[in-house]
């Protein structure tokens, strides 16, 4: 018998994690409540795109920042001068990506943390001006480990985070009233807010209810939210996490 899992995310953050979902009996509620668009900022893109060379990295964090950077190279004719920079994935899907958009990758782990990424870059001794595309509501970790090493950094910020709009919103909500989860994922602590507020109604007591990581956990403990199990910040412990909630059933 198949478990409902109620997933928010963004569907840019969650191809790999739903793709290994479907190796299980699961059901995925994929109900995104987090929407990526890019800003319309083209003066300050420009001007960094046009000053490339300067860069001696281009690092991504993830397939979604570098999705988005690959548009402007496109949009402003700059893909080549972007080749000619050492690109420095921070995982496997990120560098696929990249080399399926005819820029070579290094990554240094398959599934990198920035820890990882950092390391590698100091092994290499690839310490000079960085590039960091990113969007304005999403903090990553790399750019504050380069800068308390005082490695020059830049972020690019190319694009926004949005709700869903109301149309499809409400679809959402229609659909989750007629199937309550069986289990529910606060992939972060913004995911407990819009959650919330999107589905009033969720029952949080027959339901498993899964963290991203322990500042996820105390939110929701504010909330007065029962966790049954914290993962450790990455989707790959919140599918560990699925797995070992539905042994323990068999």
């Amino acid at each position: 018998m198949k478990r409902s899992v109620l997933l928010t995310a963004a569907k840019e953050d969650t191809e790999l994690f739903r793709s290994e979902l479907e190796n299980f009996q699961i059901s995925i509620l994929h109900y995104p409540l987090e929407h990526y668009r890019a800003l319309n900022e083209n003066d300050i893109v420009l001007d960094t795109l046009e000053e490339l060379e300067k860069f001696e990295n281009i690092v991504h964090g993830s397939k979604r920042n570098a999705r988005f950077f690959v548009e402007k190279l496109n949009e402003f004719d700059k893909l080549d001068e972007a080749r000619e920079r050492l690109n420095l994935a921070l995982n496997q899907h990120t560098a696929d990506y990249l080399e399926q958009e005819g820029i070579p990758a290094v990554h240094p782990r398959a599934d990198g943390k920035a820890i990882n990424l950092l390391e590698f870059m100091l092994r290499i001794r690839r310490i000079g001006e960085t590039l960091y595309p990113c969007g304005d509501k999403t903090k990553e970790d790399l750019p504050g480990f380069l800068n308390e090493l005082d490695i020059p950094v830049q972020e690019l910020v190319l694009f926004t985070l949005e709700g869903p709009e109301e149309k499809k919103l409400q679809k959402y909500q229609k659909d989750v009233a007629a199937h309550q989860p069986e289990i529910i994922i606060f992939h972060s602590r913004r995911s407990v807010n819009r959650t919330q507020a999107a589905f009033p109604n969720l029952n949080y007591e027959t339901a498993k209810v899964i963290s991203g990581d322990q500042a996820v956990t105390d939110k929701l403990e504010k909330e007065r939210i029962n966790v049954n199990v914290q993962s450790d910040g990455s989707w790959e412990s919140i599918l560990e996490e699925i797995v070992n909630l539905l042994q323990d059933e068999i």
